[in-house]
């Protein structure tokens, strides 16, 4: 009955169809016309669309993980074994990570050598420079003795290679050395080699730099191609540096700092005196008391 009832169906709809009227080409085109455009696709929003609050708040994708869970069964692929093999000494309890330099029971290569000596981590990397080869690049024209002689004009004559912490100043060849009225500022200096200068009218000033402050006085242009100011003087930190600049024997910048200091401050002092002094010797002959 109902196989019946639906061909009965199927035959009302082909003829209902068959009796419609076809739509001419003009009224197809009008419809066409008048048919109203597809809206455009909404985009999508990159702004946060809701408050943020504990509720919402997760990691950002793939910066955390699932740690990893083993000896949970077989099914979950790490079972069994837990990752650690069949037997051995890396799948025994209490061994699972072997203690650095372990090589299986034999003498370790770190025993194996005798260790000598020991790295000093305060030792200062100084280029050594005799007054020997200064005075070569005097005669040579390459320096000149009318200006201070820095460590930028050293390094920039090569007189010094590889500067890292500073110059240091040796005596070696002082006999040869014969410029007067020398002025030479650099890390440190040997005794020797102060006298020899000194003994010609010349002055040495040992002057403290590090790292940074070298790089800017050697090379300055590095600071200005990345558009960075050059740093200012830096000034000894450790106690052995503080007490070497600060030692009149080793023409420390810092004792020669306090002796011009210390003579300022003298000189303030006799002018106050000259001053009070003048001034009871105007009130004595006015005639007036003394102020106290």
């Amino acid at each position: 009955m109902s196989l019946a009832r639906s061909f009965h169906r199927l035959s009302l709809a082909a003829a209902s169809t068959s009796a419609r009227p076809l739509a001419s080409t003009s009224s197809a085109l009008a419809s066409a016309t008048c048919r109203r455009p597809t809206p455009a696709p909404l985009t999508v929003r990159t702004y946060a669309s809701e408050a943020t609050h504990l509720g919402n708040l997760a990691p950002h994708p793939g910066s955390s993980s699932n740690r990893k869970r083993i000896g949970r069964g077989i099914g979950s692929g790490r079972g069994g074994t837990s990752g650690r093999g069949h037997k051995g000494q890396g799948a025994r309890s209490g061994n699972g990570k072997l203690k650095s330099g372990f090589e299986g029971g034999q003498t370790p290569l770190t025993r194996a050598f005798p260790k000598r000596g020991f790295t000093n981590p305060n030792q200062e990397a100084l280029v050594p420079l005799n007054l020997e080869r200064l005075q070569h690049w005097i005669d040579r024209g390459l320096i000149d003795p009318s200006r201070p002689i820095t460590m930028r004009e050293l390094y920039e004559t090569r007189c010094v290679h590889g500067v890292q912490d500073g110059v240091k100043l040796l005596g070696d060849g002082a006999e040869h050395f014969k410029t007067p009225n020398v002025q030479i500022v650099v890390s440190k200096a040997s005794q020797s080699a102060i006298a020899a200068v000194e003994k010609l009218g010349g002055t040495l000033v040992a002057r403290y730099e590090n790292r940074l402050t070298l790089r800017a006085l050697i090379r300055p242009e590095s600071f200005f191609l990345k558009g960075r100011p050059l740093p200012g003087k830096a000034d000894p930190v450790a106690r052995r540096d503080l007490l070497y600049y600060s030692d009149p024997a080793k023409r420390g910048y810092l004792a020669l700092e306090a002796r011009a200091a210390k003579a300022a401050a003298a000189a303030v002092e006799a002018g106050q005196a000259g001053q009070a002094e003048a001034r009871e010797e105007e009130q004595a002959e006015k005639g007036e008391q003394p102020s106290v």
